[in-house]
């Protein structure tokens, strides 16, 4: 898919979506990002809180959506914006210095506090009791995760992943692969001025009945990289005729067969984040990561190519030469190498163990239990009653009671050891 997600729910949310299909969306998202099962929760917690997993205004008319977004967040109008909006303001609380172990108080610093130099900082200085709020629907949270998605697999996403912003606007321009293998990965000029955004947008005209399945630019000013969803990649884009049906298709917004390599380099960014993007791609269809750069083209598929190679080498009625002789391959496959190595290494099929994080986490709750608050249920409560016995107090009550009983069965025993028997002459005497 569009998302490269090997579960895809975030593809179908509309404004009007089910609770289910919104907390499936989210666990989907947190969990393809690479969070733990904790963290996952804890998203879907606030989303309960904030706004029943719908997208709506607060009674004030400032914030809307799933995760109550002001107007600082650009796609918060969009179901998958809104989420992905929160998840990627998130990533930059919880990979900082001033992170928390705790999932709750990162995402209190981003909703409460974000211009506070830590989570903790954030909560000493904010309205504590939204903490509390938030946290209030974990068990519920856990519930959904658990139903909805359970173990199912997700590709994780890499740690090395690069900066940029991702939103659909889908073009009703494709149609279905019939079956063909994916075997070829496109890249495309727009021949035209433009950006990701524009073009996106232009494409969803039907009228206009081409399409692609990507569109990236990089902003001058800023260098910020977007990168626009236009068809699902389970689909075909309108984008080199023949070669449709077997190919992903991306187009550099605003770029041209005509650039030279200084032209190009000015688009660095876009071109890294376009090989993360293909990289995740030929994992996930299986494609060799073989570029086959032009414009002499030496090699069948599969492989990433260009437009030109469907002109001149596959000779297949497409008559394009862009990328152009100036695109710099060397740029584009370094950088595709470095996003494709860690998927080189396929986990063994079998069993796997949880991430380390969540397995501290696991061992941590079962001695003291959720949020240190120990284990009342299992074990009563401590002396003074504040909180439920933590394990390995309760273990020190058990070693208590088995030392008493151990000590009552030697008292026992000892007094029958010393207590004197009756004279063998006493036996059969009557007593007087």
């Amino acid at each position: 898919m569009g998302y490269r997600m090997s579960s895809v729910s975030l593809l179908g949310l509309t404004i009007g979506a089910s609770f289910d299909d919104v907390a499936k969306a989210i666990i989907l998202e947190t969990r393809r990002r690479g969070y733990t099962r904790a963290e996952s929760v804890a998203c879907v917690s606030t989303g309960i809180q904030e706004s029943g997993l719908r997208m709506v205004w607060s009674p004030n008319g400032l914030w809307f959506g799933y995760f109550q977004q002001d107007s600082s967040y650009p796609n918060r109008m969009d179901p998958y914006g809104n989420i992905v909006g929160f998840l990627d303001r998130l990533d930059k609380k919880r990979g900082s210095a001033g992170a928390s172990p705790d999932p709750f108080k990162n995402i209190f610093w981003l909703q409460q506090r974000p211009g506070d130099p830590s989570a903790e900082l954030a909560f000493q200085r904010g309205r504590q009791a939204y903490l509390a709020e938030i946290e209030r629907h974990v068990a519920q949270a856990e519930q959904l995760h658990d139903r909805l998605v359970g173990g199912q697999p997700v590709e994780a996403q890499p740690m090395n992943r690069p900066d940029f912003n991702e939103y659909p606007i889908w073009s009703a321009s494709n149609s279905g692969r019939d079956g063909a293998t994916i075997d070829l990965f496109l890249l495309h000029t727009q021949e035209g001025n433009g950006n990701a955004d524009s073009l996106a947008r232009w494409l969803s005209s039907p009228t206009n009945e081409v399409s692609y399945h990507y569109t990236i630019s990089e902003d001058y000013n800023d260098h910020g990289v977007t990168v626009c969803d236009v068809v699902d990649t389970d689909r075909c884009s309108w984008s080199a005729l023949s070669a449709n049906r077997r190919s992903i298709n991306l187009c550099f917004a605003g770029s041209r067969a005509s650039w030279s390599r200084e032209e190009w380099l000015r688009q660095s960014r876009a071109i890294d984040v376009a090989a993360y993007l293909v990289a995740q791609d030929c994992m996930k269809y299986n494609i060799a990561p073989n570029v086959i750069p032009g414009p002499n083209y030496n090699a069948d598929p599969p492989g990433i190519s260009d437009h030109r190679y469907c002109t001149n080498y596959l000779k297949d009625g497409n008559t394009h030469t862009d990328v152009g002789d100036n695109f710099p391959w060397d740029v584009f496959e370094a950088a595709l190498h470095k996003y494709a190595k860690p998927a080189a290494v396929r986990p063994a099929p079998g069993f796997q163990y949880p991430p380390t994080e969540e397995m501290i986490k696991q061992i941590w709750e079962q001695l003291f239990g959720f949020k240190a608050r120990g284990w009342e249920d299992l074990f009563g409560k401590t002396a003074n009653g504040s909180r439920g016995k933590f394990t390995v107090e309760a273990i020190a009550d058990l070693y208590r009671r088995i030392d008493a009983l151990t000590h009552d069965k030697n008292d026992a025993n000892e007094d029958k050891s010393t207590k004197k028997p009756n004279s063998p002459k006493d036996k059969g005497r009557s007593s007087g």
